[in-house]
């Protein structure tokens, strides 16, 4: 039972990862030599170079909800999220109802470059705030460093959980108490059966059948009682 309770829990909280995956898209940049132009890669357990698809797919994603991490050329890992009620995002709306499928992956492209442009000069602008900064130190990307450690230690947690769960589960005095029960149970019900398909026995007549797996369905016992009042009490 509590088993069946946890593995509930975690087909939930894979359910609702799931769902988070699908709502939102994040890529992580870093800046090329001359500090114009970015590299980026996709995030999450397939972390590659991203394609031309990679670049539209991401476009469209910030029409709901995307993200961009970059490391700028001080170091620092900031994240920032497209905003879809932008001009820009508007412009794009018409050209895809108006417009050719070539003119609407240029459109992506095009969208895609004022994104990087407005990531780095941004990027730009955060370093030289914090370069000003003395003896207190404050930068939106040291929160989002932070939160990524923590984040890290909470994943690795859940992780062992999940490669050790079947020891979890069988760790607690909760569920040990129940598998003694069980245990007690299964025992009875051997004995009963047993009672009943030994030759000569009062039971000898009840029939029990055996699923193929060796376990009995326990409906089959509904009539247990008015069996022992017409066989056994004399």
């Amino acid at each position: 039972m509590i088993r069946g309770l946890l593995a509930s829990s975690l087909l939930a909280i894979a359910a609702l990862g799931a769902t988070a995956a699908q709502a939102q898209v994040e890529i992580y940049c870093k800046l090329r030599s001359g500090g114009s132009a970015l590299e980026c890669q996709s995030t999450g357990k397939d972390k590659r170079v991203m394609t031309a698809e990679d670049i539209t797919n991401f476009v469209d994603a910030g029409e709901v909800a995307a993200f961009i991490t970059l490391k700028s050329k001080k170091g620092i890992e900031r994240t920032y999220m497209l905003d879809p009620k932008a001009p820009q995002y508007k412009r794009l709306g018409e050209v895809k109802r108006n417009s050719s499928i070539s003119e609407i992956a240029k459109a992506k492209t095009d969208l895609f470059n004022e994104i990087e442009k407005r990531v780095i000069e941004t990027s730009d602008k955060l370093d030289a705030q914090a370069s000003t900064a003395e003896l207190v130190l404050w930068d939106p990307g040291l929160s989002y460093d932070k939160f990524h450690r923590e984040q890290r230690t909470m994943v690795a947690e859940l992780d062992g959980y999940r490669k050790n769960r079947d020891k979890v589960c069988t760790s607690t005095p909760a569920f040990e108490q129940v598998s003694k029960a069980n245990s007690k149970l299964q025992q009875t019900l051997s004995n009963i059966v047993f009672a009943f398909q030994t030759p000569g026995t009062c039971m000898s007549s009840f029939k029990v059948f055996k699923d193929r797996d060796g376990s009995i369905d326990l409906r089959q016992l509904d009539g247990v009682s008015d069996q022992y009042r017409e066989s056994c009490k004399k």
